[in-house]
């Protein structure tokens, strides 16, 4: 595997455009993570992935739910596969995320997890609780090799025991690699490094955001990202809760969010501002056009608010 410094691929090609990371977080209300020490393949939901026909019921249910299961496994860790393995679930919704931890025996007792309950605000309490935040770095260099170029290197500068920092497939946004998410609330990164990664993690646990490597947060639209991103960016605000955007609404050609903040609230309008289409990924022969919008900023006086 080639040094970072050394590789052309797509992460390599965003990051000499410079190219934003506002506005490109992943959807999802919730997560089931599932250890599994060996490989991973390429697409490792399918039948022929390494869970077979569980792997795919097991998608099934996240999907139907907005749910998004990951295999993942610790740096360092043994890499033997076994049946006795961790699997959490977490919801990431702003109302109240949480975390619990389980141990299953046999990789089909995955399936009799409340597997639907990581979409709801309210924890089964079925399982232990994890008070500390978890950190996914996306290591899936069969999905992309931009993962593991940039990825593998990041999460094992932030190895440690305690089984916080994890190996995960894929995340989204390949271009941005090193990405990360942390748990529970789903906040994304990306353009980690083994020098900066760990200031953004030591910044994280204590509940503040590190706004150049920040992408969204996974309960967010991509128009509701793009206005939190901004408003952060203009005032200052890093605290992981100080900045919560509303559900977006179509106004102008663009996206009108109400962004609620510890000071008042603020009307964003979030406007298109699509850049030349390119490949976004090593793997894809598709074009995709990046969009990150222009947000403008406006603070409701207070006489205005609901």
């Amino acid at each position: 595997m080639p040094a970072p410094e050394q590789w052309g691929g797509c992460a390599a090609v965003a990051r000499e455009r410079d190219e934003s990371l506002r506005g490109t977080a992943a959807r999802a209300d919730g997560w089931v993570l599932i250890e599994h020490r060996g490989p991973w393949g390429r697409e490792p939901w399918g039948s022929d992935g390494p869970l077979g026909r569980i792997g795919v019921e097991l998608s099934r249910r996240c999907k139907a739910v907005g749910v998004r299961p990951q295999l993942v496994r610790e740096t360092h860790g043994r890499r033997e596969t076994t049946d006795t393995r961790r699997v959490f679930l977490v919801h990431s919704g702003r109302r109240g995320p949480w975390l619990e931890q389980y141990t299953i025996d046999t990789v089909e007792q995955v399936l009799d997890l409340p597997l639907e309950a990581a979409a709801a605000d309210t924890p089964p309490g079925l399982g232990i609780g994890v008070d500390q935040p978890l950190y996914l770095v996306c290591t899936h260099g069969k999905k992309d090799p931009c993962c593991a170029v940039f990825g593998r290197p990041v999460a094992a500068a932030l190895s440690r025991p305690g089984g916080r920092v994890w190996e995960s497939t894929h995340l989204g946004g390949d271009r941005f690699a090193a990405g990360m998410v942390a748990l529970p609330e789903g906040s994304y990164y990306g353009n980690l490094t083994p020098a900066n990664a760990q200031a953004v993690v030591d910044r994280h646990d204590r509940g503040q955001l590190s706004l150049q490597n920040y992408r969204g947060r996974c309960t967010d639209d991509t128009a509701g990202q793009i206005a939190e991103h901004a408003v952060r960016t203009e005032y200052g605000m890093t605290g992981i809760n100080d900045v919560r955007p509303t559900a977006a609404t179509s106004s102008d050609g663009g996206k009108d969010v109400v962004v609620v903040t510890p000071t008042g609230s603020t009307h964003v309008h979030v406007a298109p501002s699509p850049e030349a289409p390119r490949r976004t990924t090593c793997r894809s022969e598709a074009f995709a056009t990046p969009d990150h919008g222009i947000a403008s900023i406006r603070p409701i006086p207070a006489a205005d608010r609901a």
